[in-house]
């Protein structure tokens, strides 16, 4: 053994002094090594120049690479990842953990000298992922041996397991009641180990990460005075060691064996607590004595302890003296080891600022184990290394390029979505007709002129159309609108303010968008002499759908239902009241006109089980922008049994009249229709010119709820009756099905009445299916097809996104789902979380691997449904990728099969038969333009190599590209 004590390796702060390391860890390539001190950064090492000991002063080896600082508090922690080391994890008191990768692209600014230092960096690494979560000090982490989780524990008593991958938080391991101070992978991948000042070591299970066993028995005696519990595996998997073990007042570091989980050996020698133990990565055939025959030499394992008594020792597990004690190195603790990774180098740091490197001949140890025996003795527990994949073909190859530089673009793309100026050009059907005069030139007024003297708040931005936008001179761009430019009476300018609509979670390219605003002024109606506050709409915000009717009141529909389950005796016949909130997350207006009676109830009220609010009669109702611009409906209602009267303007010229019977306490309309709900139950529909579509349409009850979709009209009755009729073809597209089962009321105990779930939001899709969504943010849509009530969205079940912004309450548009879920997460409702359908690989967990496909099959399905193309395409990408992950591969093949359809032969791919009645085409997009984007995405395995070059062989051919 040779030591070596390097005096340039070190943190220095702001006078020059050394400060404490309090982690170091070796890159798996064994060319880099890493620290992270007290000055809040982390230095990247040459080990080239530390293992110089010959010509230590040579200049032609960097020393250091570089120099880390994102970091606002000391850095505590600091891990490569296995196999490549393409990441280097981070963790700090700041509670943060960064998550680091090598930028190459810039090699050519790398070189340049780090701010307020200095140094110099030869290598740029750049953070890619900012992890939080814990809120104390994080003080250690790892990685496990795949590299498919990292898990992290702080003293905040927490422990963290985070996707490897794409780094979302999965788990939080909340059983400890100290501080966790490490935390250590098996190398099977089926247990996770962590050790806290609770005085217990904990074995998680990695199927269900529940506890499997606690071990406490060695540690009832150790102090908590110790910086660090950081424990190691023994790279079989067949032992743990822990640290700051006590056997009364004699410290040891404790081993215990895979499976009993109790304590097998011990080592002791050291005079103060034990900080940190790390056992080589290689195993050794060791003799017993180095005259002994070599061929006795049996298996063993080597492990370094370090301590607070400034002292580092070396073991052979299965003897009870150390190999080798370096006697006081440090001026004061031993914080952290880390073995190069052939087992030859070990590294320590302390708190004194120094770094030791301890290095041993080839033979000191005995002969080193092959990988090849070593992974033997690993798959005993169940576990088997996964081969190198060889690349069969070019065009897998070509696939994975074109995979590659998509997940490039989309990267880009949401960059560049950030930066507001950069936005696209949404919405226009065709570009080359806009110009560059089309810009509005700025408005100046004087404040003096008596048509500036109201003071009813910013004028809103004009709405277009996109079937009027190339013509037009409004701008389609955010960048493209010229801000109003007004002067004071002192000659200051001042810019009025623009609005440009609401903040959509995900943007969508290539859709129609119009704005939808909500009048929120107070008018005078000459012709009434009372004040009155118009309701405006537009299109929705997708092109697709109308926004929801005004008739909806704050917090929805209220309803009462009758249970059919009866109570249990000595239950409480009290049943609370649901408070009911609106989805958009805006107040909704209410109109300030008088209410002339309560409305009529119809006997079927009385006799229904379901019971919904109805509107009261007002003497004035409004709604505007029926045709996304000036197109108005109005009615006035009288008191007595007089006619109401119904008019239609465009501006101030009047459209068309009509007289019905009844009070009118509902309407709806678009460019093309228009409808109007009686207190007497009738329903009266109008064409875009005044005529009337059919006579008086008679419901069985009043309708609570009255929504218009192109040729579509929604209507939902007190008695909970759902209808949809088809205003062209004059058909039914839903005909009187009972809200009842999404209502919940079979559940119910009482045959009383009750309040239940609201009705938030209730519209109709483009193609004529319903969607209602109560005030716990479920979502419904009707099949009529299979003619029954589908959930289209549990709040339970809500894909982690914590970067997801505040949603905009649209869920008429392309969003649907995304926008549901959002809501979810900010209400706080949804009570689960599909983070826990993901499992690692292995025998045990191979039933449970398809929960989250199964959920994303489920979405598939949902999307469809619904008529959402953006969001299918969008999980049809994650679906696929997530097969290529688990590498399915008769998932595989029934999706591509579905996507391809028949081709020139008859025969099937696979031995699985194409369907007779294929359609092309799937919510308006070619299923073989989304089988090539797919085929890209499944080339990202290589086990699947063969059936995605089958699949793009037979495309190719069918698209004669060849």
């Amino acid at each position: 053994m040779r030591l070596s004590k390097p005096s340039w390796l070190a943190h220095l702060d702001d006078k020059n002094q050394k400060t404490s390391i309090f982690s170091i860890h070796v890159h798996p390539d064994g060319t880099r090594l890493a620290t992270g001190g007290l000055d809040n950064k982390i230095k990247l090492w040459s080990t080239k120049s530390i293992m110089n000991t010959t010509n230590p002063d040579d200049s032609t080896l960097p020393r250091l690479l570089c120099t880390l600082g994102q970091h606002n508090g000391s850095v505590l922690c600091v891990r490569w990842s296995n196999k490549t080391g393409q990441y280097l994890a981070s963790g700090s008191d700041d509670q943060l953990v960064l998550i680091w990768e090598w930028d190459r692209s810039t090699e050519g600014w790398a070189g340049g000298s780090v701010f307020g230092s200095g140094e110099q960096n030869i290598e740029n690494w750049k953070p890619r992922k900012r992890l939080s979560g814990h809120q104390s000090d994080v003080v250690d982490l790892g990685w496990s041996r795949d590299n498919t989780y990292l898990a992290s524990c702080g003293l905040d008593s927490l422990v963290f397991i985070w996707d490897g991958k794409t780094f979302e938080k999965l788990h939080k391991l909340d059983q400890h009641q100290g501080f966790v101070k490490g935390v250590t992978w098996d190398p099977v991948g089926e247990y996770l180990a962590t050790e806290s000042d609770d005085k217990t070591v904990k074995i998680w299970s990695t199927i269900d990460w529940t506890v499997q066993a606690e071990i406490s028995e060695p540690y009832a005696s150790s102090p908590t005075t110790t910086f660090y519990r950081r424990l190691s595996w023994s790279p079989d998997g067949s032992h743990v060691a822990t640290a700051n073990g006590a056997q009364g007042p004699i410290p040891i570091a404790a081993i215990f064996s895979r499976g009993k989980w109790r304590t097998d050996v011990s080592l002791v020698g050291h005079e103060s607590a034990i900080e940190v133990v790390a056992f080589n990565p290689a195993l050794f055939m060791i003799p017993e004595s180095d005259d002994a025959d070599p061929a006795s030499a049996i298996l063993g394992s080597v492990c370094a302890v370090g301590s607070q008594d400034h002292t580092i020792s070396v073991w052979v597990t299965r003897n009870a003296r150390p190999l080798f004690v370096c006697q006081k190195p440090f001026n004061h603790t031993v914080l952290d080891l880390a073995w190069s990774p052939d087992g030859t180098h070990l590294y320590a740091c302390s708190y004194d600022g120094t770094v030791v490197v301890l290095q041993f001949n080839d033979t000191e140890f005995g002969e080193r184990v092959s990988n090849e025996e070593l992974e033997k003795l690993i798959s005993k527990y169940g576990f088997k290394a996964k081969e190198p994949i060889i690349l069969e073909n070019t065009t897998q190859l070509d696939l994975e390029n074109e995979h590659a530089i998509a997940k490039r673009n989309e990267k880009s793309d949401r960059m560049s979505g950030m930066v507001p100026m950069e936005t696209s050009t949404v919405g226009i059907s065709n570009t080359s007709e806009i110009t560059k005069n089309s810009a509005i030139e700025p408005m100046i007024t004087n404040f003096d002129s008596p048509e500036n003297t109201s003071n009813d708040g910013p004028i809103p931005m004009n709405i277009v159309d996109s079937s009027t936008t190339a013509s037009s001179s409004v701008p389609t761009n955010a960048g493209d609108i010229q801000p109003k430019v007004s002067f004071t009476r002192e000659g200051k300018k001042r810019i009025q303010p623009q609005f440009l609509g609401g903040l959509n979670s995900v943007s969508q390219p290539n859709v129609t968008t119009t704005s939808s605003i909500s009048g929120g002024a107070s008018s005078n109606a000459s012709s009434m002499g009372r004040s009155t506050q118009q309701t405006t709409s537009g299109e929705g915000t997708s092109g697709e759908m109308e926004p929801p009717s005004r008739a909806l009141p704050p917090g929805g529909i209220p309803a009462l239902i009758v249970g059919n389950k009866r109570k249990d005796s000595g239950t409480s016949d009290i049943t609370s009241s649901n408070k009911r909130t609106n989805i958009s997350g805006k107040p909704l207006s209410e109109i300030e006109s008088h209410v002339l009676r309560p409305p009529m109830v119809s006997p079927s009220v009385v006799m229904s089980q379901v019971r919904l609010a109805s509107h009261k009669v007002r003497d004035y109702l409004a709604k505007d922008q029926l045709d996304g611009a000036t197109l108005k409906l109005e009615c006035f209602n009288n008191n007595n049994n007089a006619l109401s009267h119904l008019v239609c303007t465009r501006g101030k010229i009047r459209v068309w009249f009509d007289f019905v019977p009844s009070a009118i306490i509902l309407m709806t309309g678009n460019a093309h229709y228009s409808a109007v709900a009686c207190e007497d139950g009738g329903i009266y529909t109008y064409s875009n010119s005044g005529n009337r579509l059919l006579p008086n349409i008679r419901l069985e009850s009043t309708a609570s709820f009255l929504e218009i979709c192109r040729d579509y009209l929604l209507c939902l009755t007190q008695v909970g009756l759902l209808t949809v009729w088809d205003l062209r073809n004059r058909e039914a597209k839903v005909d009187s099905v009972s809200i009842a089962p999404i209502l919940s009321s079979a559940s119910l105990s009482s045959d009383n009445l009750q309040s239940t779930v609201s009705i938030v939001t209730a519209c109709v899709r483009s193609n004529g299916t319903p969607l209602l969504v109560t005030s716990r943010y479920d979502a419904w849509c009707y099949h009529t097809g299979m003619r029954c009530w589908i959930c289209v969205h549990d709040p339970r079940y809500t894909l982690p996104n914590p970067s997801a912004q505040e949603s905009s309450g649209d869920v008429t548009g392309n969003c649907l789902l995304e926008t549901l879920d959002n809501y979810s997460r900010q209400r706080g409702t949804n009570v689960g979380s599909l983070s826990h359908l993901r499992r690692p690989p292995g025998p045990e967990t191979s039933g449970q691997q398809i929960n989250l496909l199964g959920f994303l099959q489920n979405q598939l399905l949902v999307a469809e449904l619904i008529n959402s193309p953006a969001e299918y395409k969008q999980l049809l990408f994650q679906y696929a990728q997530q097969l290529a992950d688990e590498g399915s591969e008769l998932k595989v093949h029934e999706l591509c099969n579905q996507l391809l359809g028949p081709t020139h032969t008859s025969e099937s791919i696979n031995g699985i038969q194409r369907q007779t009645n294929w359609d092309p085409l799937l919510l308006g997009m070619s299923k073989r333009q989304l089988l090539g984007d797919v085929l890209k995405i499944l080339s990202s395995n290589r086990d699947l190599q063969r059936h995605v070059t089958e699949y793009k062989s037979e495309l190719n051919k069918i698209l004669n590209l060849d």
